[in-house]
């Protein structure tokens, strides 16, 4: 099983429509945005959104629960289920800022995920048919298009599944306007595609992934003649979403057309020029986790974009023929189609190098990379960017698939110098074609990435909290550590085993590790942000300690998958809130599962390792399942065997994993999870605390038994 979650059975659980339990669950904001200045209602739509429920946002306002009316149920549809709605009334306490706000809810059930709640400029309405009940597919042709007011506005529409959207616009000759589409800037799931027909269908302007906005589209159109046109709305692929949500906006208005250089130093004011003026962008209290601003014109109803933060010294080109010292991040464009950039810097000799280019996954630019690093006498030390891709790392698929390049190479002794070039794959050029380009001594380094945005720890119970450690160049232990845990609250496992040994220098290689938090009987603690850090020790004695960095969000796309997922489908995260685990004590599960270990018999290949589990359910009615899923954290070529569940009590069994000399010599966490039926849609996951296991190295082929 390769260390994955293994279960006992040959069947799948397939829940991914089924209720976990009762805890809060933001699905839908109504709207989705406000005018910036004004008070406005609210209403949340979910799941247990019920007793003491509260608002948790950055927003400068305050929210005040109205009287839970339910909106009026669809004709002819079912009544609607307590806790699904909620609205507030929200009252600005501040000036708000043009830009997106994070709304999540808790109640006595926990705390739920965050939805993005967008502040704009200009009068808001809504799409007819995205109203609570409307109808679908009112709007889907030219004679039936919704007709819109004289600009500006913002419009909040939806698309529901594979439909276009279309709305009447009345222009005058001449008369200019800008329009756009926020989506994947303020959560949603769909990747816009903009047109603009005129009466007779033609379209005469459109746009997809429009300059700075991601996957977002924006154009500029100057109407012809006076009389009629047609702005049409759709995802590119026609895909379905779950976050299926957009805002057109239209208005005549300045908006940033160039970010350059595209990010600074941290710790300093850096000028920033975002098309027609120049801004300075103060990053001299940048935290040490923040890796992005957000930065726009004075003014200008558009939406921020992103503007990076670095640590290294900075230049800006042209930088001419000089040599530069490194470490240093260059920022630069191409300019010219099938232009080249070289630079000449000085590296120590024998030394590991970090050559990396950041671009396309800023989001600011459109350059596919390619770098190459010379030495002194023209020789190739190594390039990055148009190689073949790695199977285990990409798909094949040319629609955004790999990340910016990143070369690591060994300096050869006396080189003390060296060129490096910079080159669009394609050839192109111009205003959209920046780039940051950061050379630096390969530190033994790693990165620590949660994957949940937040937990809920029952009562009395556990919750599983998978981490990604992403090593740079560190390829020993690290132990996983929440640095401010509450009383009350119980932190095990966390064991990160070393990576394979490797003959060159890698590429950014991941690993996984696991924390259990539970919460002790007979105490509680109140919801707070947790710093998980990563901690490991250098050959020198000196200690690593990384802050763990949390998505913020995640919104799922549909298509999206783990092998192969382009940027249209990848989930939807939000790590610019720098937010870390946001937890919370919720109520307690209908069972605890336990697992211990009974014996370990070590075989000529490797370990057989009996382990037992047994469910513990506070009503002796409940169902219980006859399978649990088990995971060894990190373990290579795990399998298993011998499944038994005992016949006289089905609440308990035990199975057997087998290692083999694949299996790294390491501390290993074990823990298992299970699903409760609590209903015909609703379950309840419950996790085991962990134990330590140890494996050791295979030697010889002797057979030994024993118990732990």
């Amino acid at each position: 099983m390769n260390g994955r979650m293994a279960p006992l059975t040959v069947s799948a659980l397939l829940v991914s429509a089924l209720r976990l339990s009762a805890q809060p669950v933001i699905t839908e904001l109504q709207p989705r945005g406000a005018q910036k200045g004004k008070p406005f209602t609210l209403t949340l739509a979910g799941r247990n959104l019920g007793e003491g429920l509260k608002i948790r946002s950055t927003m400068p306002a305050s929210f005040t629960l109205l009287t839970p009316d339910q909106p009026a149920p669809a004709p002819g549809g079912p009544m609607l289920a307590e806790g699904r709605y909620a609205t507030f009334l929200v009252e600005p306490t501040a000036e708000l800022g043009v830009g997106v706000y994070p709304i999540r809810v808790v109640t006595g059930e926990g705390i739920s995920n965050i939805q993005l709640f967008t502040v704009g400029a200009f009068p808001e309405l809504a799409e007819d048919e995205s109203r609570f009940g409307g109808p679908s597919n009112t709007n889907d042709r030219m004679e039936d298009a919704q007709p819109l007011p004289p600009p500006p506005f913002t419009l909040n529409g939806t698309l529901r599944g594979p439909e276009r959207d279309m709305f009447r616009l009345s222009a005058k000759a001449g008369e200019k306007r800008v329009i756009e589409v926020e989506a994947r800037r303020c959560g949603s799931a769909i990747d816009p595609l903009l047109e603009v027909l005129d009466a007779n269908g033609r379209m005469i302007a459109g746009s997809e992934d429009a300059p700075l906005l991601g996957l977002d589209a924006r154009v500029e159109v100057t109407f012809p003649r006076a009389g009629d046109y047609y702005v049409v709305v759709r995802d590119s692929r026609y895909s379905t979403q779950t976050a299926n949500f957009y805002r057109l906006k239209i208005g005549s208005y300045p908006y940033p057309r160039e970010v350059f250089p595209l990010g600074g130093r941290r710790g300093e004011l850096v000028e920033t020029s975002l098309g027609t003026e120049k801004i300075k962008v103060d990053l001299r209290d940048a935290g040490s986790n923040v890796h992005q601003v957000f930065v726009n014109m004075p003014g200008s109803p558009a939406l921020p974009v992103p503007f990076a933060v670095g640590n290294d010294p900075e230049v800006n080109g042209p930088v001419g023929d000089r040599a530069i010292n490194s470490p240093v991040t260059i920022n630069a464009r191409l300019a010219n189609a099938g232009q080249v950039d070289r630079y000449t810097l000085r590296v120590p000799a024998s030394r590991a190098m970090t050559f990396r280019i950041q671009a396309r996954e800023l989001e600011t630019s459109k350059l596919m990379a390619v770098i190459t690093v010379r030495d002194e006498k023209g020789s190739v030390l190594g390039r990055s960017g148009d190689e073949p891709l790695a199977e285990d790392l990409y798909n094949v698929n040319q629609s955004r698939t790999a990340g910016d390049p990143i070369l690591r190479l060994q300096t050869p002794a006396g080189v003390n110098e060296v060129t490096v070039t910079v080159e669009d794959l394609a050839l192109r050029g111009g205003p959209g074609y920046a780039y940051r380009l950061n050379v630096q001594p390969v530190a033994q380094d790693f990165r620590v990435i949660l994957n949940s945005a937040f937990v809920n720890v029952p009562a009395e119970g556990s919750v599983a909290v998978p981490v990604t450690v992403q090593r740079q160049g560190f390829e020993d232990e690290i132990q996983l550590r929440v640095a401010n845990p509450p009383k009350g609250l119980r932190v095990e496992g966390g064991y990160v085993v070393a990576g394979l040994p490797v003959k060159e220098t890698p590429q950014n290689r991941n690993s996984r590790g696991v924390l259990i938090l539970t919460a002790e009987p007979g105490q509680t603690f109140a919801s707070l942000d947790l710093t998980v850090e990563g901690v490991a020790r250098l050959a020198d004695g000196s200690t690593i300690v990384r802050k763990a960095e949390g998505p913020g969000m995640i919104v799922n796309v549909a298509g999206a998958s783990e092998q192969g997922a382009v940027d249209r489908q990848r989930s939807l995260t939000a790590p610019w809130m720098g937010l870390e685990l946001v937890t919370a004590p919720t109520k307690s599960r209908a069972a605890k599962l336990e697992v211990t270990m009974l014996d370990r018999t070590r075989m000529p290949e490797g370990d057989q390792i009996k382990f037992r589990w047994k469910w513990i359910p506070r009503d002796a009615g409940q169902a219980l399942p006859r399978t649990v899923n088990a995971e060894m954290v990190g373990s290579a070529d795990v399998r298993l065997i011998d499944i038994q569940v005992d016949a006289k009590d089905p609440s308990t069994g035990t199975f057997v994993m087998t290692t083999t000399k694949l299996t790294r010599p390491s501390k290993y966490d074990v823990y298992i999870t299970g699903r409760l039926n609590l209903g015909p849609v609703e379950q309840e996951e419950i996790v085991s605390r962990p134990i330590t296991v140890q494996v050791e190295e295979v030697v010889g082929n002797a057979q030994t038994s024993s118990r732990p």
